[in-house]
């Protein structure tokens, strides 16, 4: 009697209490599962407000560099356009911040040897005389005259002016507006980029160089006046040529006459009385005049007179011409 009351008594009660498990379970599972999901709305949410405040910052720093490159442009665009400099100027300018930028002149070798110096044929000025007779070293001398292709590079990378080509072109003719002291300048800049030694011819050397060695000639190249046009420019021509467009001397010197007088290293002097004789420039001594400078080979605006190999030019070393340039020598160790 006892057994059968029992099961009876537990039976449904047991089951009821085992539902009643099973559903609080289900709660606290889709409680938990709730839970979840409100914690990975709110994780997802944290994580879209993240990445939305990611893209503004992203945008405010594409904006800003934008804005900096746009003022720094700016900058740039004005500073060129105040320094005159054009699309290659600016290029070069800014290599020049980072490497160097110089190119070096073609040089030609000029064996040594005995010439004489001064005006051989009685037509020149009395500066030309006496003649002399003269004993040179070999040296090299620049095989054109000094570019404006060549100088611009020096005064973007040293902060000078661009001289003025007169609107006939830069590039391969030869550089004008440059004084005495301008050329000097160049050539040390050029010697200490290139760890070579560059300098301005001495008149001496000079001479004996626009004589094809020494030789008794009028022009560089020449003495027939009926063949200068082949080797000069001269008075014909109403501005510079490019170099090298004519013929050039028997060394292979070209415009040793005419295109740009050419500033050389001495001062001047009345005439040749007491001038050196082993090629080495004539300086203080004699009474030279060291505020000037004498210039060889005259120019695209003189005539035949003037682009003759003995005469003598002289200009301000301070001033500028639009008709004078240079070339420069090196020593031969």
């Amino acid at each position: 009697m006892s057994g059968r009351r029992g099961q009876s008594g537990n039976g449904p009660s047991t089951s009821w209490h085992r539902r009643r498990l099973a559903e609080e379970a289900a709660k606290r599972e889709e409680a938990e599962r709730a839970r979840a999901a409100a914690a990975e709305q709110a994780q997802k949410a944290a994580e879209d407000a993240r990445q939305v405040a990611e893209r503004a910052r992203r945008r405010q720093r594409y904006f800003s560099l934008a804005l900096l490159i746009l003022l720094v442009g700016l900058w740039i665009a004005t500073w060129l356009w105040e320094k005159k400099y054009n699309v290659d100027q600016a290029i070069l300018k800014v290599q020049s911040f980072f490497v160097s930028i110089q190119t070096e002149p073609e040089m030609v070798i000029v064996p040594g040897g005995v010439f004489r110096r001064g005006d051989l044929y009685g037509t020149g000025g009395s500066n030309e005389q006496p003649v002399q007779e003269v004993t040179l070293k070999p040296f090299a001398l620049g095989k054109y005259e000094v570019t404006f292709a060549e100088y611009d590079r020096f005064a973007l990378a040293t902060g000078r002016t661009l001289p003025s080509d007169m609107d006939w072109g830069r590039r391969s003719r030869p550089v004008i507006n440059v004084s005495w002291e301008d050329a000097q300048a160049y050539a040390q800049w050029l010697s200490e980029a290139t760890g070579k030694r560059y300098r301005l011819p001495t008149e001496s050397e000079w001479e004996y160089a626009a004589r094809s060695g020494g030789k008794d000639e009028i022009w560089a190249g020449t003495s027939d006046e009926r063949q200068l046009k082949d080797y000069a420019v001269y008075r014909k021509a109403n501005r510079t040529e490019e170099v090298g467009s004519k013929k050039p001397n028997g060394l292979g010197l070209y415009d040793m006459s005419g295109n740009v007088w050419e500033w050389v290293k001495d001062c001047v002097h009345d005439d040749y009385r007491g001038a050196p004789r082993d090629g080495s420039a004539w300086l203080e001594a004699n009474d030279g005049n060291c505020d000037r400078r004498v210039v060889r080979g005259g120019s695209w605006s003189y005539g035949p007179w003037d682009l003759r190999v003995s005469n003598r030019g002289k200009g301000d070393r301070h001033l500028v011409n639009i008709d004078a340039g240079f070339r420069l020598a090196q020593d031969i160790p």
